[in-house]
């Protein structure tokens, strides 16, 4: 089979090509992102590396509150109304707004509880432009593209953005003291993204920014307020556990101990998973096709579940051999963590590309909110009860993952009426009434 010939033949916008450049997003973040971390190290030395690590752990947040859930509620409204121009420059003109009144609440929060506890000006000016840069990241209309089914082109300025940066970072960064410059390209190379991506919606494809109310902004952020809810649980679910074993081992060797297998090992594993899930979403909106989602399982959960059983098999080499003879302790912790990667798929697609197209979008929400309840609420009891350790708090982590995938197939199966294909329509209707 020719593969260049059928990729050229492909379907513009089509599931497959999103997928494809979905995973050359993922692996260019990946490569690009960890290639000047050897350099930075040297010129810095570790004390300025960790406090720019700790800017940009605290930008994650104020990335969360200005993307909102726009990402999933955005997405969605573009994938239906792909065919209107109008629809989507008021879409995109109202979360630009949005996203204008996240940023200037962020640069309010950093002025007023950040800045007067920083060290000097110098510190100052590193989180403006972490800010800065944050802002501009989040101002690339990704979700525009993703509903469109085009990521092609928010792909290949991601890239370029990232290229920049890394070109940047070798060419200037020379002395510890010029640690801003590596928020400070960030923001430059998103900014010229932004000036491009712009262009190309405005002039190549008709959507442009239009006169909005203040309400029609408000009512996109009401729409999208379920879908934050369920991002903000999710960075709970997944960042509660090393927070916790932190404050039970002042020494960082039960948190390291974790973070090998989760951070290290799984972490990595499912970020592979995602991009299938997050060229389906769109797709699934617009067409439906619940066959797709039965064979996207079939194709992929042998071989997830195989590539599990290596990692069950070998699971002490890969701890000793690549992270030390210190950390045999993470055999069983990865072990235990292996259901929470077989989970992923089926989790990530019978989500928001099932249960979105079905009209049942609250629930891959409510089912998030879920999963977190009942993971805090057993770790509670895990604690009060003197059983919390390690391999303990992984078994949880498999379990919530375990009770998630079930309330979603629960759901679907009580619903199941709404997967026929002579139910698209009244879905259509009762989603464009809501």
């Amino acid at each position: 089979m020719n593969l260049i010939k059928k990729w050229k033949e492909r379907e513009k916008g089509s599931f497959i090509e999103n997928a494809v450049m979905l995973y050359i997003l993922q692996f260019s973040n990946m490569f690009l992102g960890l290639v000047t971390v050897p350099y930075q190290t040297r010129i810095m030395g570790a004390e300025i590396f960790g406090k720019l690590n700790v800017a940009a752990a605290i930008m994650m947040y104020f990335q969360l509150l200005m993307d909102f859930g726009f990402i999933l509620s955005a997405v969605a409204k573009i994938s239906r109304h792909r065919d209107d121009p109008q629809v989507l420059s008021k879409v995109l003109t109202c979360v630009t707004w949005a996203k204008a009144l996240f940023f200037a609440v962020s640069l309010l929060v950093v002025e007023l509880c950040i800045s007067p506890g920083l060290e000097d000006n110098s510190m100052r000016l590193m989180y403006f432009f972490y800010l800065l840069a944050t802002g501009t990241n989040s101002f690339l209309p990704d979700y525009m593209y993703k509903g469109l089914e085009r990521m092609s082109i928010i792909t290949v300025r991601t890239v370029l953005i990232k290229l920049f940066f890394t070109a940047m970072i070798f060419l200037f960064l020379r002395t510890k003291e010029q640690y801003f410059l590596v928020p400070l390209f960030t923001a430059i190379g998103n900014t010229g993204a932004i000036v491009a991506v712009y262009w190309h919606l405005i002039k190549k494809m008709g959507v442009h920014f239009c006169r909005v109310t203040v309400r029609e902004v408000f009512l996109e952020i009401k729409e999208s307020f379920w879908f934050f809810v369920s991002k903000i649980a999710s960075t709970v679910y997944t960042s509660t556990n090393t927070i916790i074993l932190g404050g039970m081992d002042a020494s960082g060797a039960l948190a390291g101990t974790y973070s090998a297998a989760a951070d290290k090992v799984i972490t990595p594993v499912r970020n592979l998973i995602y991009p299938i899930s997050d060229s389906l979403y769109p797709h699934m909106i617009k067409h439906r096709n619940f066959k797709l989602i039965k064979r996207t399982l079939l194709i992929f959960m042998p071989l997830i579940a195989l590539g599990c059983g290596v990692l069950f098999v070998f699971a002490e080499p890969i701890c000793i051999g690549f992270f030390g003879d210190d950390f045999g302790a993470s055999i069983l912790p990865l072990r235990a963590l292996l259901p929470v990667v077989l989970f992923t798929l089926p989790n990530y697609v019978l989500g928001f590309p099932t249960l979105g197209a079905m009209g049942l979008a609250k629930y891959a929400n409510l089912s998030t909110v879920f999963g977190t309840v009942i993971h805090l609420i057993n770790l509670g009891i895990a604690f009060f009860t003197g059983h919390l350790d390690v391999l303990t708090l992984c078994l949880l982590t498999s379990l919530t993952e375990f009770l998630i995938l079930l309330f979603r197939v629960v759901v679907i199966f009580l619903n199941r009426n709404r997967l026929r294909p002579e139910e698209a329509g009244k879905i259509e209707e009762k989603i464009l009434d809501e």
